[in-house]
């Protein structure tokens, strides 16, 4: 009789073991846990859980997964029939390895906390396995292998181990809680929302040049002055070639910062007004003004170097303009002066913009300059 009694006694622990372990891995026999709170979880010592895996996880609405979805996961749909369960995956050498696999059919089975199936085996990280769950959890136990998505039970889930998570599902829980029965489950990559079109940067050549800024006469000898120059029959300005160049490389946009008073035709004449406008400090009214600079990121600032410094428009046009944040790349053409002190000056105007010095050009030799240039823009973008 105490025979029969120890063997019934047997059979029911062995049939309450295989009652509680489900898909997951129950604890060897001398390896049970004596904490009372889940191996999936642990407490601070204001009371507060965090996952031992070091997942961030949602306290405040425990019908949502407690788990916190990876920002930059991968978003995938599992399809339960007419059911679409979403998730995101992690960036685990487990999740990747699935995620590679993508689409694929799963076929998966409810039990009393988890949806779980015979999967193919994947890689994983000793370091990575774990007991217990979080609600919400996608994971890979490795026992099997089993894929399981688990929506109950995670402050009684340290009993199952050989768990490895690799997302979380991203809808309420009762929406997969309340399924029932078997399921061939198609997983897929979640196709992108559409995102509104940001208005994307752009380039822009902005110059100040000889031509433009005096009324030339139409017969003008291109050959008499080295600031303007003669192609196919038009006048140009060196910084007007220089930006044209610049903007047929780049493919951006161009702006011609032009006064409202205009300089004499007599080159000598036009460097006094420059020397006068300078030593005055005049600041002359610009005709022209730079809309929608918020749209450019990058601002090509051309200019002939006058007296060691900016044309007094130029400086009109900085004082129009807010350059912070931008990325100036300046080209100065000269008479052998170089750049001399203007960046330094165009860094006081705009101390807040990022200040290149690109290349500058003898007056006399920009025609010969066209491929420099624009190996600088191209290298430079």
């Amino acid at each position: 009789m105490q025979k029969k009694l120890l063997l019934i006694l047997m059979v029911t622990v062995t049939v309450l073991s295989l009652c509680l372990a489900g898909c997951g891995s129950k604890k060897e026999q001398g390896q049970e846990k004596t904490e009372t709170s889940s191996e999936a979880t642990e407490k601070t010592e204001e009371g507060n859980r965090f996952a031992k895996d070091g997942a961030d996880m949602q306290t405040e609405d425990p019908a949502m997964p407690t788990r916190i979805p990876m920002e930059g996961g991968t978003k995938i749909n599992m399809y339960f029939g007419d059911k679409v369960i979403p998730g995101v995956l992690n960036d685990s050498d487990t999740a990747k390895a699935l995620i590679e696999k993508l689409p694929i059919t799963q076929h998966v089975s409810r039990y009393s906390h988890d949806f779980c199936g015979v999967t193919e085996e994947l890689p994983y990280k000793e370091e990575e396995v774990h007991y217990g769950w979080l609600n919400g959890d996608i994971d890979y136990a490795t026992d099997a292998p089993y894929f399981t998505i688990l929506f109950e039970d995670e402050d009684t889930s340290e009993q199952y181990g050989n768990q490895v998570n690799i997302g979380v599902i991203t809808c309420p829980l009762e929406e997969i809680a309340a399924l029932e029965g078997d399921f061939d489950v198609r997983i897929e990559l979640a196709e992108e929302e559409e995102k509104p079109e940001q208005s994307k940067k752009k380039s822009i050549v902005a110059y100040f040049s000889r031509v433009g800024n005096t009324d030339f006469p139409e017969d003008v000898d291109a050959s008499s002055s080295a600031s303007i120059q003669a192609d196919d029959g038009t006048i140009k300005g060196n910084a007007q070639m220089i930006a044209e160049w610049i903007a047929e490389e780049a493919g951006c946009d161009t702006f011609e910062i032009l006064a409202k008073d205009t300089y004499p035709v007599d080159y000598d004449k036009t460097v006094e007004q420059a020397r006068d406008e300078q030593s005055e400090g005049t600041r002359p009214a610009l005709k022209t003004e730079l809309e929608n600079l918020d749209e450019y990121d990058t601002v090509y600032l051309v200019f002939p170097n006058w007296w060691g410094d900016l044309p007094m428009p130029v400086y009109s046009f900085f004082d129009a303009c807010d350059l912070s944040g931008k990325k100036i790349n300046v080209f100065v053409t000269h008479e052998g002066s170089g750049f001399s002190g203007t960046i330094d000056t165009i860094k006081e105007l705009e101390p807040k913009a990022e200040v290149t010095e690109a290349i500058d050009v003898r007056g006399g030799s920009v025609t010969e300059e066209e491929k420099t240039i624009k190996q600088w823009v191209t290298e430079n973008q």
